[in-house]
C-alpha cells in the first residue's frame, strides 16, 4: 500500500512561528510516523508538508487501519521551544491486489 499524508495547517505554523518551528514540527512528524510502521516499511518526506508511507503487503482494510494509527500519532501537540504546536493530517491510500496491473 502507498499512503500519502498532507499536513493540515502547516503553512500557518511557518507563518506564525517561523521556519525553525516548522522544521522541528516536520522532524517530529517524521519520527512519529516512523514509530507506527513495520520494519521494512518506508516513511519519506516528498517535500513541503507531504509525506509518503510505503507498506508492502497491506490490503485496503489494513492500509486504512494504518492511516488511522498514523493520524492519531500526529494529533498530540508537538513541543517546540516551550510551546505546544498542533498539526493535523489528511491521508490518501492506494494499493494493488495480487495480479492487478498498475
Amino acid at each position: 500500500a502507498v499512503l500519502f499524508c498532507d499536513l493540515d495547517g502547516f503553512k500557518s505554523i511557518n507563518d506564525r512561528f517561523g521556519h525553525h518551528t516548522g522544521d522541528a514540527v516536520l522532524i517530529e512528524v517524521a519520527r512519529r510516523l516512523s514509530t507506527c510502521v513495520r520494519d521494512g516499511d518506508t516513511v519519506a518526506r516528498l517535500g513541503g508538508d507531504e509525506f509518503v508511507v510505503l507498506a508492502d503487503g497491506l490490503g485496503a482494510a489494513d492500509a486504512a487501519d494504518l492511516a488511522v494509527r498514523l493520524r492519531n500519532a500526529i494529533i498530540p501537540p508537538i513541543r517546540v521551544d516551550g510551546r505546544a504546536v498542533r498539526v493535523g493530517a489528511s491521508f490518501g491510500i492506494g494499493w494493488a491486489e495480487c495480479g492487478m496491473t498498475v
